[in-house]
Parts: structure tokens; sequence; C-alpha cells
């Protein structure tokens, strides 16, 4: 009997612990305590982009095991760590300081999965021919951390070995699992083979000064990169940065990233946010590339080259200060990724080696005119002006041969589908009536489902083409909604080059509600601004064309100057808005030596040589 009362009273001192412990739990904060959370572990929903330990790059070494490179051996003092074949292997969490030069071997991190993983790189030179200089092949997230007065190198070969290969190592600093780089001192990373920095999963950059050449990608991810704090500049044969996940995203708040890639500056499948910070680009084809969306909140963008400057399903410009040098649109809202097939990084769209725009892609598709087998199919982006499409239907009025493959502006003029239909609108040539009827329906009312709009609401945007025949500044499939912002565009007084454009045909609509615009460019696609606007505008038509340089001012009755722009490229078309404008008022509008007085005579007003050739029309 005795025996089963202690069993009972044993029972009874459990049930009443789990009663207490339940109790903490629950009310653990209000008593005063605080959980232990790993907010660095893939499972922890933080709502910051960069944890403590991100941000840490002066971490202490007391603890640390110490590993200095000799040639293709190292010394090591304490645990975790041994030598095989002139590689250093880390084999367990903890830290590490590593200094010296390794002439041809890795420094692999193969770990447990819950291992969390320090790397102070105390001027390191590690260069293996064959291999990622740096490889994580098991962890759960890496710190590769950048002492304070150092300079370290990493470097690669052009060949990877069959046992790299089959690992699917692709970078010179490679990890299968989270990898953050800190601290202030200095890393130099050159890749023969192909990219740069690349991670499986999340990649932060969160201090230091880093400079990558690449072969291919410069920084690659499949998850996302977040920068802030650093400085970073990278030179690459593709992209400059490349996030390789449709749930994946990049992500900037401060620091500085400039890019000089033969691709795209930055291309993710994701979104791309710039909440601060200085980004410059100088890109053979997009500036930015989003298949989704892109955000500019505050800093810099400064577009210095490029194809196309930045291409987003929706695009949003909400502060900042966006600068865009671009040989075609400046902004376009294409309603898809901008590619005709679905792997970016095929060869097919929008890369030089081989893009839909001209000459013809490696897969006998047209290219773009500067494409790598020289076949011309019409200037610029290989326009459907004019000519006969390719099952004998006419094309666009103003020239060109027919060959109409564009996925920007949304044309409908020319773009055949596969049975003689006309394709969807941001195809051009109806490559993806993939419905079972092959008429194309299906996949347009695919494309009139999703939203695609660019709406900016403050911050200020600059966007020069002094090169495009067939280019739009500020270009959307969708809508053009200005709430607010300072807005300059000028393209260049040639072709059918438009300063704003936007999907009418489709019930797409430009209107301004705030903000300052001046937007310059052809007359022969230019549009007024929506009559539903809530802020008066007026477009001006100058038949003969101003030369480039010419100054536009707007000064109201009393002489104040409200508008005052150079404009740097030649124009015919001219559109203006601001705060002060107010219908009934009169104005005088001032380009160069010319004057004119103009009355705004209701919210969406015209002046000027309102007859116009060409295929546009004056709403």
């Amino acid at each position: 009997m005795s025996g089963n009362k202690n069993i009972e009273r044993i029972c009874l001192i459990i049930t009443a612990c789990a009663v207490i412990i339940t109790l903490l739990f629950i009310n653990g904060r209000s008593l005063g305590l605080e959980p232990i959370v790993d907010e660095d572990a893939e499972s922890y929903e933080g709502t910051e982009y960069f944890t403590a330990n991100d941000q840490n790059g002066t971490w202490s070494t007391d603890d640390a095991t110490v590993i200095t490179l000799e040639g293709d051996e190292a010394k090591i003092s304490g645990k975790g760590v041994y030598v095989l074949d002139g590689s250093v292997y880390i084999t367990g969490g903890g830290k590490y300081v590593i200094s010296g030069k390794l002439d041809d071997g890795s420094i692999v991190v193969d770990a447990y999965e819950s291992s969390k993983v320090y790397l102070m790189l105390d001027g390191v030179d590690v260069n293996c021919s064959d291999n990622a200089a740096i490889l994580v092949k098991k962890a759960d997230k890496v710190f590769v951390t950048l002492k304070d007065g150092t300079v370290n190198q990493l470097s690669c070969g052009s060949e990877y070995s069959k046992e790299a290969q089959d690992d699917n190592v692709t970078g010179a600093l490679f990890s299968h699992d989270d990898l953050t780089i800190n601290g202030s001192g200095s890393l130099m990373i050159t890749s023969e083979y192909k990219h740069g920095i690349d991670s499986n999963d999340d990649l932060v950059i969160a201090g230091g000064t880093i400079e990558v050449s690449a072969a291919g990608d410069a920084i690659r991810a499949n998850d996302s990169v977040r920068i802030m704090n650093a400085s970073v500049t990278v030179d690459a044969g593709d992209d400059g940065v490349y996030i390789n996940s449709e749930e994946g995203y990049f992500y900037m708040e401060s620091g500085s990233l400039g890019i000089t890639s033969g691709g795209d500056g930055i291309h993710s499948l994701g979104d791309v946010t710039i909440a601060g910070g200085e980004l410059t680009v100088g890109a053979a084809d997009d500036g930015i590339h989003s298949d989704t969306a892109f955000l500019i909140s505050a800093g810099t963008v400064d577009v210095t080259e490029c194809y196309e400057g930045i291409e987003a399903l929706t695009i949003d410009i909400e502060g900042g200060d966006t600068t865009i040098y671009c040989k075609d649109d400046g902004l376009n809202a294409n309603g898809g990724s901008g590619d005709m097939f679905s792997d970016p990084k095929a060869g097919f769209g929008g890369k030089p080696d081989g893009g839909m725009q001209g000459g013809i892609s490696r897969n006998g598709m047209p290219g773009r005119p500067e494409g790598d087998n020289g076949m011309d199919f019409g200037q610029g982006r290989g326009e459907m002006q004019g000519g006969v499409s390719g099952n004998g239907m006419p094309g666009r009025p103003d020239g060109g041969n027919g060959m109409e493959f564009r996925q920007g502006r949304g044309e409908m003029q020319g773009g055949i589908s596969g049975n003689g239909m006309p394709g969807r609108p941001e195809d051009g040539n109806g490559m993806q009536a993939d419905d079972e009827d092959g008429s194309g329906d299906d996949a347009l009312k695919d494309s009139e489902d999703v939203e695609t709009y660019i709406r900016i609401s403050g911050g200020k945007l600059t966007i020069i083409n002094d090169s495009g025949r067939d280019a739009d500044g500020i270009d959307s499939n969708g809508d053009v909604i200005i709430d607010g912002g300072e807005i300059y565009v000028s393209m260049v007084n040639s072709g059918s080059n438009c300063a704003i454009d936007f999907a009418s045909e489709m019930g797409g609509k430009a209107a301004v509600n705030g903000g300052y615009v001046v937007a310059c460019g052809g007359s022969s696609m230019v549009e007024k601004l929506d009559e539903g606007s809530k802020q008066a505008s007026f477009l001006y038509i100058d038949n003969e064309g101003v030369d480039a340089g010419t100054r536009v001012e707007l000064l109201d009755e009393d002489g104040n100057v409200l508008i005052s722009y150079e404009v740097p490229q030649s124009f015919s078309a001219l559109t203006i808005s601001c705060p002060e404008m107010t219908v009934g008022e009169t104005y005088t509008l001032k380009i160069g030596d010319s004057e004119e007085t103009i009355t705004l005579e209701e919210i969406s007003s015209s002046f000027g040589d309102e007859t116009r050739g060409g295929f546009g029309m004056m709403r």
C-alpha cells in the first residue's frame, strides 16, 4: 500500500510541475521572464531584415580557434578543424580566426545542420584552382567577418572539378546555407569560373568594403540578397546581382552598391526594394529587373547606362532620387517578366546575346539588333512599323519589316499568334497562346487578371534617352498614376519616342494628382494625361521640333516661375503639370526665346500644333 501511495505522490508532483511550467510559459513575459529565441534560425519569422548577429562585426575572439594558413598547410590552435590535401575543414559550430595564405585549396565548412559558424578573416589570401575558395557544405548559418584594417582575397580558377560540379558549387565564395558577410575590413573576390558570391539560401551583406569580379553573376542567391552598412562594388560578365526564386527578393537600406554588368544590373524573380543607400548601375541590359514589384522609398538610384532602366510588373516610387540614362524605356511596367520564355537565364529574352529585340537569338527567334548572329530584323527593338508580319498581315504604319516581337509597350499592331490571330498585347507575336484552341484568348485573359502599373508619389525621378527610336520614358501596360514627387523625362525627338506611354487601348490611364511633371519627347504617339486627374496639366506640341538644351519655363500671371527645366534632348511634345496650376488661370510658357500665353480651360488641356502626323491620337 505504501508503494501505491508513493506513486500517487509522484504523479501529483509531476502534474503540479506541469501546471507551473504551463503557467510560466503562458504568462512568462508578464512575470518578467523573456523567452530564448534563436533569431538566426530559419524557422524564426522576425520582422527585421537584419538580425543582431548579422550586424555584429566585432564579436569577441577570446575563445576562438586560430587558423594560420601556410601555403598548403595550416597551423591550428583550438578544436573543430583539420587539414587535408591542402584544404582546411571546419567541422563544428563556433568561432574561428583565419589568417595567412592558402596557395591552392579551400576553407570548407562542413558542420551540423544546426551549427552557427563564425569566421573572422584576419588578412587571408585563399586561391583554389578547381573549387570555391570558401565553401559552406553544411551549417545552419555562416558569418564571414572582415576584421577591421585587414585586406582579404578569395579567388578561383576557370574550371571546377567534377566533385565541385556534382555538388553544384558555382561561386568563389559559395554556401549551401544562409550566409552573412559583415565587419569593417575589405574583401576582394575574383571568380574566373561562374559567380563571385553565391548562396543557396539567404545572403546578407552587413558591413565591409567588398569588391567582386566574376565571369558570371557577381552576387547570387536563391532566397534573398540584403545589404546594409557596406560598400560593395561588382563587375560581372552577366548580372550584377541575381535572385533565383520567385519568393526571393532584393533589399537595400544603407551603404553603397556599384554595379557594372554585361547583363542586368539587378535581376530578381521576386521583389526589389530600395529603402536607402546609394545604388549605381551601368548595365548592358536592364538596370533593374524584377518579375514582380519594384519599390524605392529612400536613397539614390543612378542608372548611368542600360537598355531599359527599371522593369517590373509594378513600379512604385515613393521617395529617393532616381536617375536613369537609357537606350529604350526608362520605366517599364510590362505585365510580366519581360522575357518571352520562362527561363530568364536561357538567353532568349532581354539579353544582349540573344534577346527578343532585333537580331536572331540562338534558338532562331528574333533577338536584339546587336545579337550575336548579326541578322537584323528592324531598327531599335525589332519594330513592327509597317511592312508585313510573318503571315502576310500588315505591320505598323511607320516602317520596318513587320517582325514585331517586343514585350515593352504592349502593342497590338502586327504581332501575330501561331494561328494568324493577333497575339497578346505584351508579346506582340502571340508566342504565349497556350490555351487549348491556340487562339491566345486564355493567355490574354490571364494578362488582364494581373495588375500592372507605375505609381509615383514622392522623390525625384529623372529619365534621359539620347538614342532611342521606339522608346518611352515612362511606359506602363496598365496605368500611370502620379500623386507627387518631381518627374523630369527627356526623350530624343526621333521615331515614335514618347515621354509617357500607357495602355489606353486596354483601358489604362495616365493621371496626375500631385507633384511636378516635365515630360518631353516625340509627338507621333503622345497622349494627354487623364481628364479625371485631380491636378491640372497640359500638352504642348511643336511639330518643327525644339533643339536639345533648350530651357522650358512656366510662369504664373505675376511672373513667378513655377517650373524651370533645361531639356537635355530635342523634343516636339511637352507635358507639364504642377500643384500651382489651376483651371481658368492664365500662364506664360517659355520655350527658349519664344513665349506663349495659355489659359487652362480644362483639367487636361492641349496647345500648340494639335494637327499631327503619326499613328497616335491626342485625347
